[in-house]
């Protein structure tokens, strides 16, 4: 009898010493500091805008097609929220299905826009030499009037490209690091030239 009160006793304090190394576990555990979450990344600073038909864009030497505005629309924009009620009624439309684009005319034929039809946003746009008289840089101003590469190239520097694009009747000289392009189009044996600022693509150097 005594024996079993006995191995009983033990078999209770065995229970009651695991209970406890248990619970500490859970303690230990408790206090243990929580993995800390990495740091938020900080916000991008907000590009600075320039329109073109108010700003001198060329005097600020790092602009690209993001700080670009035209008549209140930038690259980027939703279509639906900024074409018609910034740039007026379409003149024409197009649909690209290759490409997946929309195209809409504009401002008496002087503005193309192009937009991406899977997210609605602008993508692309020209603005073409009859545009020039509402242009305040004066420089891009006369690269539309005049199509002088020298003057160009004295501006930007030496292009990082040159495309023909025999469909379009077109030679296009690329800075496309800057997000724009200076194209020349032959129409009717006249030449007809535009400024394309599209997205920007930053240098692969």
């Amino acid at each position: 009898m005594f024996n079993r009160l006995m191995l009983l006793a033990l078999s209770s304090i065995l229970i009651l010493c695991l209970a406890g190394c248990g619970g500490g576990g859970e303690t230990q555990q408790a206090t243990q500091p929580a993995a800390q979450a990495p740091p938020p990344k900080p916000a991008e600073p907000p590009v600075e805008l320039y329109e073109l038909t108010k700003d001198n864009i060329t005097s600020h030497k790092d602009w690209t097609s993001r700080n670009i505005t035209i008549m209140g629309v930038k690259i980027g924009d939703k279509a639906n929220d900024v074409l018609v009620k910034n740039l007026g009624q379409q003149e024409n439309t197009r649909t690209l299905p290759d490409v997946k684009e929309y195209l809409t005319i504009h401002q008496n034929n002087s503005l193309f826009v192009y937009t991406y039809g899977p997210t609605n946003r602008v993508r692309k746009i020209e603005v073409y030499d009859v545009f020039a008289k509402k242009i305040a840089d004066e420089n891009l101003k006369k690269l539309l009037t005049t199509g002088d590469l020298k003057f160009m190239r004295q501006q930007f520097g030496m292009e990082e490209g040159v495309t023909e694009n025999k469909e379009d009747m077109a030679t296009e000289y690329s800075y496309d690091s800057r997000g724009f392009r200076f194209v020349r189009f032959k129409i009717n044996g006249r030449n007809v030239n535009a400024l394309r600022f599209s997205e920007f693509k930053k240098s692969s150097t």
